[in-house]
């Protein structure tokens, strides 16, 4: 009996503890309280009463915060998505120096791991099993060793995810890991989707997982950017609305509304209050840019936060070579938002304007 009493009540204990986050953040160099809650779609008050943290109090390199989950951890429930604080506890930058230790384990993993191989100029290629390779480049910058987001690019039909990841490189890999899939199929001496965006998604979250696995919690697994290009932006725009927790800010090049049939809108509901934000870039001359401002209408009446460029010198084409800084100013913003809030709009590129909440 005595012992019956003592099981009874260390269940109940138990059952009394409260429950835990399933996902764990460290904190890198540069990071406030605001950026992580923005990243993962929580506020700031709810961060700190995960960690038992003050809103002002600095952060210190390595600290590991619980991502609370549930109704209370959506971004706008308190209105406090922006921490006026963080410029005034940002993260030690000589902490997050690499130790010696870390580059060796590197080392050995790449030397362990015989599906990834490291070519020329930085970029590695694995092969995700039950799909095609994928290409990728390490982060760059401040923060590099702690966790950072994932960028994925989706090519274009005919496209060619080595190349283009090359050429995404400079603009994106400052903001984290830039990740490149390729599609299932040959398409002239390039690769497609086939007009089938399941085989987008399965490709994309295989490489994830070869990523975090070799990785680990260098690779963020939540609130990552996914971009696409052209049958890559029908791959993107259905793969992100039934993926909004993975990925809740979408770079769509090209996007038009013959890319989300009924199926895609109705996933559009029910992902909307996860997608932070939308950037949509389409040429002027571009035969599909009705379809865009399609989506840019369906995108504002979900809530959704977008902007919208029609740059009147494109078509229907990835400019990144002539055009880079457009690209990057679009990705810095998917990342971080307007801090100046809804009454600016930028002037850099012809036919711009913001749908806004």
């Amino acid at each position: 009996m005595r012992f019956l009493t003592r099981f009874v009540c260390a269940a109940l204990l138990l059952l009394a503890l409260p429950a835990q986050a399933s996902e764990t953040h460290v904190v890198a160099a540069g990071q406030t309280l605001g950026r992580i809650a923005d990243r993962y779609n929580v506020t700031i008050a709810a961060l700190c009463e995960a960690n038992g943290l003050q809103r002002r109090a600095p952060l210190k390199i390595g600290l590991k915060l619980r991502i609370p989950e549930g109704k209370d951890a959506v971004v706008g429930e308190d209105g406090d998505a922006t921490d006026p604080s963080e410029s005034a506890s940002p993260t030690s930058a000589e902490a997050s120096r690499p130790r010696a230790s870390e580059d060796s384990e590197l080392k050995a993993r790449d030397i362990a791991d015989k599906s990834d191989t490291l070519l020329p100029g930085g970029m590695h290629v694995v092969s995700p099993p039950g799909a095609a390779p994928a290409y990728y480049f390490e982060p760059t910058g401040p923060g590099r060793h702690g966790m950072r987001p994932i960028l994925i690019y989706l090519h274009g039909r005919g496209g060619h995810p080595d190349k283009d990841c090359q050429r995404w490189a400079p603009v994106a890999r400052r903001l984290g890991w830039l990740v490149c899939p390729s599609g299932p199929s040959a398409y002239g001496d390039g690769r497609a989707w086939d007009n089938n965006w399941p085989s987008a998604h399965t490709a994309t979250m295989a490489a994830i997982q070869v990523l975090r696995k070799k990785y680990g919690r260098r690779v963020q697994l939540y609130g990552n950017t996914l971009i696409g290009f052209s049958e890559g932006a029908y791959a993107a725009m259905n793969v992100g609305v039934r993926e909004p927790h993975v990925f809740n800010r979408w770079l769509i090049l090209a996007a038009t509304d013959h890319y989300w049939g009924g199926p895609g809108l109705e996933a559009l509901q029910t992902a909307k209050e996860r997608v932070r934000r939308v950037f949509l870039i389409t040429g002027e001359h571009d035969g599909v840019i009705d379809g865009t401002h399609q989506v840019e209408d369906w995108l504002g009446r979900a809530g959704v936060d977008t902007r919208v460029i029609t740059p009147g010198d494109m078509g229907h084409e990835l400019a990144l070579d002539r055009k880079p800084e457009l690209y990057h100013q679009a990705l810095a913003w998917l990342d971080r938002g307007d801090a100046k809030g809804k009454k600016n709009k930028n002037k850099g590129e012809r036919g711009e304007r913001v749908a806004r909440k």
